[in-house]
């Protein structure tokens, strides 16, 4: 005799529900691509989430979501839609990765939205744990952690970070730390007292000296280097010592002029025809 399979009710209702999710998701997710492509960003968003909401498996569409989001968000707007959309890239870059934690583009595009949307903590975080998933890959996040530090006005640590790099990474990281601590202090005088400006100033005269000693033909640090002792000397209280950064302000310029010659000069000499006398 021939049986009959019964299934329970419930099964009947979800088998073909859950098909149906998944053909609705697909043909919201390729809604999604058509605005994204006619750079429609804010609908492409709408339709990739709705996509997700009816298939949750289809982790791959973080990624768009990510992309969606972050088309539309303008940096240093802080208008509370404008940095939702930050938060949703984040958001979205940070699930996709769970699932593809080897896309180094989709990594790149995550610590960058971070740093834009000035969310250092949730960075730092991120790099520290990926150390620890990846720890052949330490030097490269230590440089990333010491840059996030700079771009977090959290100049102290970032310093003390540098000095664990090596070679050409950590001369490049010092000549950054120096050059913000010029610019804190000459942007933003009215926010710093004399004390707060001395240990900036000093702090950045460290990192530069030392990214000069490591690389002496950069030319930016030299003219950094002088504009450091520029503003010392504008805090200096003893006319002796205001007179001696000034001038060593100065040699520091003069340093740069003669450095920019002569690498002009080289340059001109190697792209000159040679000689047919």
């Amino acid at each position: 005799m021939q049986r009959t399979l019964i299934l329970p009710v419930a099964a009947l209702l979800v088998l073909p529900l859950a098909g149906c999710g998944k053909i609705q998701a697909r043909a919201e997710l390729k809604k999604g691509n058509s605005y994204y492509q006619q750079e429609q960003y804010a609908k492409a968003l709408d339709y990739y989430k709705q996509g997700l909401e009816h298939d949750p498996d289809a982790t791959f569409a973080w990624r768009s979501v990510g992309y969606s989001a972050l088309a539309l968000y303008r940096p240093g707007d802080n208008d509370p839609k404008n940095q939702q959309y930050a938060t949703t890239a984040i958001d979205a870059f940070e699930k996709y990765l769970a699932e593809n934690p080897d896309d180094t583009k989709i990594e790149d595009y995550l610590m960058a939205t971070y740093v834009n949307a000035e969310k250092y903590n949730e960075a730092l975080s991120f790099i520290d744990r990926r150390i620890q998933e990846r720890p052949a890959e330490a030097s490269k996040l230590d440089q990333a952690r010491v840059n996030i530090l700079t771009k977090a006005d959290r100049l102290d640590d970032a310093f003390k970070e540098a000095n664990k790099l090596q070679g050409e990474d950590k001369a490049k990281t010092l000549y950054a730390i120096g050059s913000t601590a010029w610019d804190k202090v000459y942007h933003d005088p009215g926010k710093l007292d004399a004390d707060a400006k001395n240990r900036l100033i000093t702090l950045g005269l460290q990192a530069l000296q030392q990214s000069f000693a490591l690389d002496p033909n950069n030319v930016p640090t030299m003219v950094y280097t002088g504009l450091l002792y520029r503003e010392k000397s504008k805090i200096d209280t003893d006319g002796a010592q205001r007179l001696a950064d000034e001038t060593t302000a100065h040699d520091w310029t003069e340093k740069a002029k003669a450095a920019i010659a002569a690498q002009k000069k080289a340059a001109d000499q190697k792209a000159a025809p040679p000689s047919t006398t």
